[in-house]
């Protein structure tokens, strides 16, 4: 009488998630690396440990937030595992740490093998670009709980570090100087704001990008994968004395440059010391309002880096030799009464 009741007839196709794990192992290339023992496939990834004097790890998780959706829109599914990889490794190099291995967990209403490895392959991506490993993942099928074509993305990534080398706000100074590097956009943060703005304003996502030179729409231009700086970010901290950072995220700078220095300093940022990309100027004439910008988005500074002002000029042939631009965009001063972790000089120059 129950003859009928499987779990493909209920919506979980085995056949299809063992479709795209084939796929996966065709296309993955962060998983080949010497240190890893078991990879892909297994119930664990395992991978040995490099040889460090009193290592510590360091671990962050995070995902890419509603981004997902204006991908799902878009049917493009390549870039936004680089932003799940971004938005962890991210946070653990600015710690301090060096990126070690990522999991990930993706979830989907229907299991299509061709989106699921096309998605995984981006969390490949952006594994090699933090010179990380895809150590493992889990992808799971929720018909009836996610809409078929609908999905979300979570990530966990560890870092190691010896123990003398961890940044943070306990080693910032009075005097530090404060380095930004340059975002490539939106990055994941903001887009529930994103969305309710193209609602509000009925902006397509296949509209071209206004002023766009090269006909990006804005769907191409939102979808800009967030940067990574985990590789800039160790070079640096081998090269200079780095006292801490912050990667921009939700919260904007009063959330997260705040954290880079301790309760008795405050971070001054010179906002008219950098140029934010056009998205930026874009958002706020359509209603987005300069202090709103800064509490939300990255403003096109993705990260900030603390340091004593003689490390500066080094610190900045550092960053532009591994590919990001940087510029000093702050100090670090004595805490007035009463004042906050972030106060700000100027404008933005929109």
């Amino acid at each position: 009488m129950h003859e009928g009741f499987t779990y493909k007839a209920a919506g979980v196709d085995v056949e299809a998630g063992n479709e795209a794990v084939r796929l996966l192992k065709e296309r993955l290339k962060s998983t080949r690396h010497p240190l890893v023992l078991e990879g892909i496939g297994g119930f664990g990834g395992v991978m040995r440990l490099p040889p460090l004097k009193d290592a510590v790890l360091v671990a962050g998780t995070d995902g890419v937030g509603t981004k997902v959706m204006l991908a799902r829109q878009l049917g493009r599914y390549d870039t936004v595992g680089i932003d799940l990889v971004a938005m962890s490794a991210n946070d653990v190099s600015a710690c301090g740490a060096v990126p070690l291995f990522f999991l990930d967990y993706l979830v989907v209403g229907e299991l299509v093998p061709e989106h699921v490895a096309t998605l995984v392959a981006g969390v490949d991506e952006g594994c090699l670009r933090a010179q990380c490993v895809l150590l493992g993942g889990e992808t799971a099928e929720h018909p009836g709980h996610f809409a078929p074509d609908d999905f979300d993305m979570a990530g966990f990534c560890v870092g190691l570090a010896s123990r003398d080398e961890l940044w943070g706000p306990a080693k910032a100074r009075e005097g530090d100087v404060i380095l930004g590097l340059d975002s490539t956009g939106v990055h994941s943060n903001g887009f529930s704001l994103v969305r309710r703005l193209l609602e509000v304003r009925g902006i397509g996502l296949d509209d071209t990008f206004p002023g766009a030179a090269d006909g990006r729409t804005v769907g191409e231009v939102l979808l800009t994968p967030t940067a990574i700086y985990s590789v800039a970010l160790h070079d640096l901290g081998h090269a200079c004395e780095v006292h801490s950072a912050a990667h921009i995220t939700g919260g904007g700078f009063p959330d997260n440059v705040g954290r880079a220095v301790p309760e008795h300093l405050t971070a001054v940022l010179a906002l008219a010391s950098w140029t934010p990309p056009p998205v930026f100027a874009w958002l706020g004439s359509l209603g987005v309002s300069h202090d709103e910008l800064l509490r939300t988005f990255n403003c096109g500074i993705g990260m900030a880096v603390v340091l004593p002002p003689d490390q500066q000029l080094a610190a900045l042939d550092v960053l532009e030799r591994a590919g990001h631009g940087a510029r000093v965009v702050g100090r670090v001063v004595a805490r007035a009464a009463g004042g906050e972790a972030v106060s700000y000089e100027g404008q933005l120059r929109l």
